[in-house]
């Protein structure tokens, strides 16, 4: 066996129950790219001691990385897609139906340890660094452990300012078997409703606008998720396998990664609201063509596209607080005199260490977690121990 055939079979996800769909591994790391070049840019903005000449010749570039925010929008679709799609087996084809037992275990077992653990190390790191006290840190510590940070305070959490993202997952999770009841109506109805409701939360949300992160504003590219979900289990009868729908893929993808980004809690301008509606309707259909179309698909079921992808919960866990340490050492010396030449040198440079830190996170933490009965292994694990000592 090939040293790449082993770091492949490493780091490859272990999948029990259901089928692994690696174009969505490989749209998950689509996502991660694009929130991690934001981050690469923020640090430049926000921490960077340099002065760069051209600055304004590459404000374009600037505008594009601030959106790369719209990564975190992305795996909100992916994930209404992949939680609603054993309920639409069911409901749309008369498979088995899912137990919500298992549904809400799974959940807590395979998302929470990541979770738990990133937050205490940053917890213990965060104040040692910074001018923040530990029973302040304690305080955010467990309004984040509750997913309720910006319930409690308005914000994301102050120890790691990417878990906004996952207390509206979890928001959702808790949801979601309701909401996908809507997958029993209907093949019309229920297709026009859940269109017609993506399409009119922007105006609801434009009237709603809060500093803080909160699902009423973000729900709409869950629910595109269970669109696509009934779209990929109860397939229209157009063949989307040809060179045409190959081209409509390309001005989608063009359009998702160019079309200026909405915030939707803080919508100021009017035409963010059409942008707000377009955004999660061009998600959905681009993800569809991945799915359907081969061109689109080898692409992103290419096979280190989709392990990258596949360990995107690990780099999205800790790749702030670890591109946080390298910005202190790199920003103490100047490479280019361009700000595009920099930007690029420093985002390369650091995808090393990131990866690195990923995978070890994702090996030692999430990966034992994805196997759904490690609860009752630790359990009798432990049991044995303690029969044997005693």
């Amino acid at each position: 066996m090939s040293l790449s055939q082993r770091i492949s079979n490493l780091l490859s996800r272990k999948i029990l129950h259901g089928k692994l769909i690696p174009e969505i591994d490989g749209l998950r790391f689509l996502a991660i790219l694009l929130v991690y070049l934001h981050h690469v840019h923020s640090f430049f903005e926000f921490s960077s001691p340099h002065q760069f000449d051209d600055l304004e010749q590459y404000n374009w570039l600037r505008s594009w990385l601030i959106d790369g925010r719209k990564g975190v929008d992305l795996f909100f679709v992916i994930s209404g897609f992949i939680l609603a799609l054993p309920f639409a087996k069911s409901y749309l084809t008369g498979a088995k139906a899912p137990s919500l037992k298992r549904y809400y275990k799974r959940r807590l077992t395979r998302l929470e340890p990541p979770y738990i653990m990133a937050m205490l190390v940053m917890f213990v790191v965060f104040p040692m660094f910074t001018t923040m006290d530990y029973p302040f840190a304690f305080r955010s510590l467990l309004a984040s452990l509750i997913y309720s940070h910006v319930f409690f305070y308005g914000v994301t959490s102050f120890l790691l300012s990417v878990a906004w993202s996952l207390e509206l997952e979890v928001h959702f999770y808790v949801l979601a078997p309701f909401l996908f009841k809507v997958l029993k109506l209907p093949t019309g109805l229920r297709r026009m409703g859940i269109l017609f409701l993506i399409l009119t939360l922007p105006f609801l949300q434009s009237n709603v606008q809060t500093p803080g992160f909160y699902l009423i504003h973000y729900i709409q590219f869950f629910i595109a998720g269970i669109l696509l979900a009934d779209f990929y289990i109860q397939k229209p009868k157009i063949k989307t396998d040809t060179w045409y729908f190959t081209i409509i893929g390309l001005i989608l993808f063009l359009i998702v990664l160019f079309l200026p980004h909405v915030r939707t809690h803080l919508m100021t301008e009017e035409h963010d609201i059409y942008y707000a509606m377009l955004f999660p309707l061009a998600i959905t259909a681009f993800y569809y063509l991945v799915l359907t179309n081969r061109f689109w698909g080898k692409i992103f079921a290419y096979r280190w596209i989709s392990l990258i992808g596949g360990m995107c919960y690990s780099i999205y866990l800790v790749h702030q607080p670890l591109l946080s340490a390298l910005m202190k050492v790199i920003f103490r010396f100047q490479f280019f005199d361009s700000y595009a030449l920099e930007f690029l040198f420093v985002a390369v440079i650091c995808i090393v260490p990131v990866l690195l830190g990923s995978v070890i996170f994702y090996l030692l933490i999430e990966k034992p977690c994805m196997d759904p009965e490690w609860p009752e292994k630790l359990w009798r694990k432990t049991k044995s121990i303690l029969v044997k000592t005693s």
